[in-house]
Formats: C-alpha cells, sequence, structure tokens
C-alpha cells in the first residue's frame, strides 16, 4: 500500500507526469470523437467513397512529410524566443514555396490529360491540404517547445471536431466529400490557432538569418524527412504486399487487428513522446537529471504494458471472439503474434524523440531505411517462399520486434541509462508477470 501512495504522489506531484496525463487525455478525446462521427458517417457515404478518400488521404499524408523541409521539428531545438520565430518564417516560406510549384504541376496536368483523371478535384486538394497540415504541424511542435500542452491537446480535439462535422455535412458530395472535410478541417484549425503565432509569417525571400538557421538545422531535411518518409512507408508495406500475397479478405484480417492494438500505442506515443523530447531538450545539460527521469519513465512504460500484452499475446483469439465476435477470431490469432512487436514499439516509441533531442537525426534515417527493407524482405519471404499468413505476418512481427527492441537500448543509452540495470529490471518483470501467466494458460 505504501508503494501504491509513493507511486500516486510520485505521479501527481510531478509536472512531467501531469503534463503526460493531460496531453494523453485530450489525444483520448481527440481519437474517441472520429470513431463517434464515424457511426453517422458510414452511413452517409458507401464503401468505395472510403476507398477513394483513404487513397488520396495517404498520397497527401505522404507528401506533408516534406512540406516544412523538416524544420518545424527545430522549434524543438531552438533555445531563443528570436531564433523560434526565425524558423517558423523559414517553415512556413518552405511550405509554401513547396506547394505553389506542386499546385501548379497538378493543374498542367490535369488541364493536358483532361477528363481521362478521376477525381481531378481531389488531385487539386492535396497541396491544400500538405500546406495547412504543415502549418498546424510548426503550431504543434511550438506548442510542445514551449511546455503547452493543454493548447496541444485542444488543437487536436478542435482538428477531429471540425472534421467529423464537415465530413458529415458534406455527404452531398459523395465522391469528394470526406477530402474536402478533412482538408477544411485543416483550414479551420489554423484560423482558430493562427493567434498562437508570434509573429505573423510574411511572404518574402529568405533573409540572411532564416538561411543561416537553414544551414545551422540542415540535419532536418537531409536526415529527419527521409526518415519520417521511409517510415511512412515501411507503415504501408503490409497493405501494399499482404493483398497481392493473401488477398482481400485476409489483409482485412490483419488491419483489424493492427488499427485496434495500434491505438494505445499511438495514444502514448504521442503524449508521452510530445512531453518527453521536450523535457529532454531542457535537461541536455543535465545528464544525471535526464538519466533519472528516462529510467523512471522507462520502468512505469513497462509496468503498465506488460500484462495487456502478455494478455493480449496469450488469450488474443478468444478476446477478438469475444469483443468482435467470432468471425474476427482470426483476426485475434493475428494479433497474438503482433503483440510482443507492439509492445516494443509501445515501450521504444516515445523514448526515441531523445534522437531528435540529441540531433541524431541520421541515425534516425539510418535506422528508418533499414526497418523497411527488412520488413519488405520478411513479407516477400512470407508470401513467395512460406505461402502462409500466419507465418508471414510472424517474420513481419519478429523484424519489428528486433529493430524496435535495438531502438529502445540506443534510446536509454543516449539517456545514460544503466542499460545492464535495464535489462535485469526486464528480467525481474518477466519472473513476476509473464511467467506466471504462462503457466496458468498452459493449466486451463
Amino acid at each position: 500500500m505504501a508503494k501504491f501512495q509513493k507511486l500516486f504522489q510520485e505521479l501527481t506531484g510531478s509536472e512531467f507526469y501531469r503534463n503526460i496525463a493531460g496531453l494523453f487525455t485530450g489525444v483520448f478525446a481527440a481519437r474517441l470523437i472520429p470513431a463517434l462521427f464515424a457511426l453517422a458517417i458510414a452511413r452517409l457515404y458507401l464503401p468505395e467513397n472510403f476507398g477513394d478518400f483513404v487513397l488520396f488521404l495517404s498520397i497527401a499524408s505522404l507528401f506533408s512529410i516534406l512540406v516544412n523541409g523538416g524544420y518545424e521539428s527545430a522549434l524543438l531545438l531552438a533555445g531563443t524566443p528570436d531564433e523560434k520565430k526565425g524558423i517558423i518564417r523559414l517553415a512556413s516560406k518552405t511550405n509554401l514555396f513547396v506547394n505553389l510549384p506542386v499546385l501548379l504541376l497538378i493543374i498542367i496536368v490535369l488541364s493536358i490529360l483532361g477528363s481521362r483523371v478521376e477525381n481531378p478535384w481531389l488531385w487539386l486538394l492535396i497541396p491544400f491540404y500538405a500546406f495547412f497540415f504543415g502549418a498546424l504541424q510548426v503550431i504543434r511542435n511550438l506548442f510542445i517547445s514551449n511546455k503547452e500542452f493543454r493548447k496541444l491537446a485542444l488543437l487536436e480535439i478542435y482538428r477531429a471536431i471540425a472534421t467529423g462535422v464537415l465530413q458529415t455535412l458534406l455527404f452531398f458530395l459523395p465522391g469528394t466529400g470526406l477530402f474536402v472535410g478533412v482538408t477544411l478541417a485543416q483550414v479551420i484549425t489554423l484560423a482558430i490557432c493562427w493567434k498562437e503565432l508570434p509573429e505573423n509569417p510574411r511572404l518574402a525571400a529568405y533573409s540572411s538569418g532564416e538561411k543561416e538557421l537553414a544551414l545551422r538545422y540542415r540535419n532536418f531535411p537531409l536526415y529527419n524527412v527521409p526518415a519520417e518518409f521511409f517510415n511512412y512507408l515501411s507503415n504501408q508495406l503490409p497493405v501494399f504486399m499482404i493483398k497481392p500475397f493473401f488477398g482481400q479478405f485476409l489483409l482485412g484480417m490483419y488491419s483489424f487487428s493492427h488499427r485496434y492494438l495500434n491505438i494505445p500505442v499511438q495514444l502514448t506515443s504521442i503524449s508521452i513522446g510530445s512531453v518527453y523530447i521536450q523535457k529532454a531538450r531542457s535537461l541536455h545539460r543535465e545528464p544525471g537529471e535526464l538519466a533519472a527521469i528516462t529510467w523512471s519513465l522507462f520502468k512505469k512504460q513497462v509496468w503498465t504494458a506488460i500484462l495487456p500484452f502478455t494478455i493480449l499475446a496469450l488469450r488474443g483469439k478468444e478476446i477478438f471472439g469475444f469483443l468482435f465476435g467470432t468471425n474476427w477470431e482470426f483476426s485475434g490469432s493475428l494479433a497474438r503474434i503482433l503483440a510482443p512487436w507492439l509492445f516494443m514499439v509501445f515501450i521504444s516509441s516515445p523514448l526515441s524523440t531523445i534522437l531528435i533531442a540529441k540531433e541524431k537525426q541520421k541515425i534516425s534515417m539510418i535506422f528508418n531505411i533499414l526497418l523497411l527493407v527488412t520488413r519488405a524482405a520478411a513479407l516477400a519471404v512470407g508470401g513467395i517462399l512460406l505461402k502462409e499468413i500466419t507465418l508471414t505476418v510472424g517474420l513481419y512481427s519478429f523484424t519489428g520486434f528486433l529493430f524496435f527492441t535495438i531502438l529502445g537500448i540506443y534510446s536509454l543509452y543516449l539517456a545514460g541509462v544503466d542499460l545492464l540495470k535495464a535489462a535485469l529490471f526486464l528480467v525481474k518483470v518477466i519472473l513476476i508477470c509473464v511467467i506466471p501467466l504462462v503457466l496458468i494458460n498452459m493449466m486451463l
């Protein structure tokens, strides 16, 4: 009992953990809102409308990684208000100068191809979505840099509400309403949050000061943007490779299990990672404190995740059958295979933000390239040689588990955590939690 009281006092008395809890609550609400709107949207649009929406949103999201040149992440490293203002101007101008030529190119291509292009309006919307999404990313990182996590949570809630309302109201445009809605939601959210910028960015050539900042933070366009690009492609690989090898049905089974398991992983990654990167940067001159807070966070993450992920790995089939019906039991079997990998993502992904705080963008890029190649090889071997979905997903999960274990170890190393102590702690957790559950499962 005394240990629980001590833990409660530590969590409530620490600004670091209060910020995580507050941001988690806001992000959770922002993720819950679309699920509520989905009850109406699913009845207003046809399945093929969702197919077009997912395709164009994927293209726009991939392009959005490039538009700021990665300079929005430099806000997390900026030391003074004037430097932050310069980075905001630099990222905003880069955003505009990237999107304008792309918009002109799309207009030219559409005018040449004419009626041969399906959904021309959706193609035109891609640079608009990317521009406003990129502008919001600047504001998001400004909030993180300033420790304004309540405002960050509100931004996500505003965006979620605007997206749901607009997509519902635009049902009379079945072919374009979903993507128009999500694009206009970026515009409205930016209009609400625009006042948070320290100054209004102006359209002009890059100043000498902005050029100096571009040179100072050149690792972001050189390494961070490619890293995010390869990471996005890596996450989309199963969608592109499972369907040709195993068909639409098994892709649906995989996607269903991954989608619902990934929700808590995303929530913790955003809420913990956003707070941790700011803390890690502020403690870059105090390595002892950085190591202590990282060690404390690591232990709490492990204790939080070990029981649910172990139970899922042992009884995923039964859990999915109970929650979603017997038709989804095989999806639960795949969830069992994915559980070890997603456990490591749960632990390592938030901690890996220290790579940005320590300016290790090149390492991040190499990691994501190797992960992409290895994942593609695992899926190819499974589809071509093994020709069995569970073995293929097993290979895919194993590569993810291996890479995110390495990423977690490297993140702890950068933070100055004693790796031997961390390993012994994990052994203790396995002895206390995992082995008893495995034995109980064997007796059932």
